[in-house]
């Protein structure tokens, strides 16, 4: 077994830590009987900070970043000679007893680059459009703040794993912080006008939970890989040809109840294939294995069932997916995926996304 040691800046919850590496949070307790562990009000196992964890890590995922690598400067002037345009439409309804409460339908294009260098491939994301509509209209003025903080993540250059496709290093990472340091100010003195005590606090709050979630580079490449855009291009694909569709674990956030990361059992079928391209569907249903049933159940209660009225009834996560993908010149040509996350009878999110690769 291969380990690793993984630093702790501030207290971070144990299973986001566990589904940061692919292990459980079993495997992580067994490895650290004396990790100084606590629990939330609503029983989430947090880690305290200024700890060292050792992680186990599986020869196969291993990577080892060449020195020259590790620290290498990626400039703006690196020609990314291979380029791609996406367009993406992701639609979210939640509904409540079978009543929709929210529809949110967002709008992304992104220009992709790629580049080859000493064996290792770079990829550059831009995000170019970033459009959204919901409903109640009331919640937009908060999505367009989000809006400018996301343009900030997405404007990346990004170092991918030889092995699995996933990303490795952000390589630009000081010119995002760079940015988001001149937006939170220009977001500042944009709301400079809140006076009421409890609104700045709620504000300032808001200001340092996004401001840590992009400075530290960990915590951004987790973040960057909870959007369906990413999981989706970043895969096997970028880097093999081969073992490609073979069952695997991949965990997901919950979107129902905060901050729970949720292991799904993935298949892959292929449907059909031709000599450039191959169609394939990803079936994903939620692991038990490691389903604290009682732990979603107490926030249910604490969190849904005042408004609700009805008690808590089964939980389940199912993830579908159609995809083409163009195994010749390794791009993703277009993407359909439809997630249920449900409290079965009482509350329901449905998240239908399409990803489609254009014209440049």
């Amino acid at each position: 077994m291969i380990l690793e040691t993984y630093k702790l800046r501030g207290d971070e919850k144990l299973l986001e830590i566990a589904a940061k590496f692919s292990v459980t949070a079993e495997e992580i307790k067994e490895l650290n009987p004396n990790l100084r562990i606590f629990k939330s009000l609503f029983g989430t196992e947090y880690v305290e900070h200024l700890q060292s964890v050792i992680i186990p890590v599986k020869d196969t995922e291993r990577e080892i970043i060449p020195e020259n690598l590790q620290y290498k400067r990626i400039t703006d002037d690196l020609i990314f000679e291979k380029q791609a345009r996406y367009r993406c439409e992701q639609t979210v309804i939640t509904k409540i007893n079978g009543i929709v409460q929210n529809h949110a339908v967002t709008k992304t294009e992104f220009i992709i680059g790629k580049h080859n260098a000493e064996n290792r491939l770079f990829v550059k994301m831009q995000m170019t459009e970033n459009i959204l509509h919901m409903q109640p209209e009331q919640m937009e003025k908060i999505i367009v703040l989000l809006n400018d903080i996301e343009n900030v993540k997405n404007d990346a250059i990004l170092l991918v794993n030889a092995n699995t496709g996933k990303i490795s290093r952000i390589m630009n990472h000081a010119k995002i912080i760079e940015k988001w340091l001149q937006l939170k100010e220009d977001i500042r003195a944009k709301y400079d006008f809140i006076r009421l005590e409890k609104n700045k606090g709620d504000f300032d709050q808001f200001i340092t939970l996004a401001g840590n979630q992009i400075l530290a580079q960990d915590k951004l490449i987790t973040d960057l890989e909870s959007k369906l855009f990413y999981q989706l291009f970043f895969d096997k694909y970028l880097v093999v040809k081969k073992d490609l569709f073979e069952p695997y674990k991949r965990p997901f956030y919950s979107q129902l109840f905060s901050g729970i990361a949720l292991e799904l059992d993935f298949r892959q079928d292929i449907l059909s294939e031709s000599e450039d391209e191959i169609a394939i569907r990803k079936v994903g249903n939620l692991s038990r294995k490691n389903y604290n049933a009682a732990q979603l159940e107490q926030m249910y209660n604490d969190t849904y069932k005042p408004l609700i009225k009805y008690k808590f009834s089964e939980f389940s996560f199912s993830y579908r997916e159609r995809s083409i993908i163009n195994t010749k010149d390794q791009w993703i040509e277009s993407a359909e995926v439809t997630m249920i996350e449900q409290v079965k009878n009482n509350i329901q999110i449905v998240v239908e996304y399409k990803l489609k690769k254009i014209d440049l």
